[in-house]
């Protein structure tokens, strides 16, 4: 029997499982993931807490191989690290030693959804390689719960589970948290990061917080009176402006997209700016750093 703490279990609670000797290794895709506005509410229970809001799951993805080990190590884009997120995973779900190996494509803390997607694709993996038998959600959850417990985030693993342009309507993790999606055609996405934001302190900042929260409450309520992409940008755009949270350079990077014709916002929570539109979009925002071009991609997690 293979003992696995549960996607949905609290405390001491534990779901057994019974599973196979499965193969040696095993590997899980999952996409980046952009936030235009946000509310966050924190609970006792991590899989109650979350985020309501907005956002895409975009092609920079994260790509997590598995194998069994002698001893446990994780392994991001070629170097040895704690990863305290993902290694949450690793405790939660493997009954035996495993190698993590992560790739990223995105940049971590600039608003990527990195650290979601990187503890996903692992538990995907995790999942598949030791045949535990969960399902989605169940899944996705464990990612959650090592997001909201590590402070790095509370609403990207759910919307990564999910993929396009999703609304989270309601919070917490998958399986409680309630969303839904905008259906869009294929859309071109371009970025400009100029440094991370620290998430965590920012999510313990009352202050800021509320401004956040009443800002992203409002946008959720008159997203779905109106779920449309240029909706999503333009409620996106005035979450922006209401919070304060952009930079200087951020507001500049905006006005010049839109002066040249397209639609850009903040990074929820980065020192990034995307935009959306067509090649205005890439030359407006060459001004203000290397551009990042990518597409929102409209699925969830894969494995190999």
């Amino acid at each position: 029997m293979i003992e696995i703490r549960g996607a949905h279990a609290s405390g001491s609670e534990l779901i057994s499982q019974g599973g196979r000797k499965a193969a040696g290794s095993a590997r899980a895709t999952v996409p980046g993931h952009v936030t235009g506005f946000f509310a966050a509410r924190r609970e006792e229970d991590p899989l109650a807490s979350g985020s309501i809001g907005c956002g895409f799951t975009l092609g920079l993805l994260a790509r997590t191989t598995v194998s069994r080990a002698d001893s446990t190590q994780i392994i991001i884009n070629g170097q040895p690290s704690e990863a305290p997120v993902s290694m949450y995973v690793v405790d939660s779900l493997a009954p035996s030693p495993v190698r993590v190996e992560t790739e990223l494509e995105m940049i971590m803390g600039a608003g990527f959804g990195a650290s979601g997607a990187g503890a996903l694709s692992c538990a995907y993996a995790l999942n598949h390689l030791f045949d535990l038998g969960m399902t989605s959600n169940q899944v996705a959850s464990v990612a959650h719960r090592a997001e909201v417990l590590s402070g790095t985030g509370l609403g990207d693993v759910i919307a990564q589970n999910t993929g396009g342009l999703v609304i989270r309507i309601a919070h917490g993790a998958p399986g409680k948290g309630v969303v839904d999606r905008i259906p869009i055609p294929r859309t071109k996405v371009y970025a400009v990061v100029r440094g991370p934001i620290p998430t965590g302190d920012v999510l313990r900042d009352a202050s800021v917080m509320k401004r956040i929260n009443d800002a992203g409450e409002r946008a959720v309520k008159e997203i779905l009176r109106r779920p449309t992409l240029g909706e999503f940008m333009r409620l996106s755009r005035r979450f922006t402006y209401e919070t304060g949270l952009a930079s200087s350079w951020a507001i500049d990077a905006i006005e010049a997209v839109e002066s040249a014709g397209g639609m850009a916002s903040m990074i929820m929570l980065g020192d990034s700016v995307f935009a959306v539109g067509g090649d205005e979009c890439m030359e407006a925002l060459q001004h203000f750093g290397n551009v990042i071009e990518t597409e929102i991609v409209q699925r969830g997690p894969m494995l190999d």
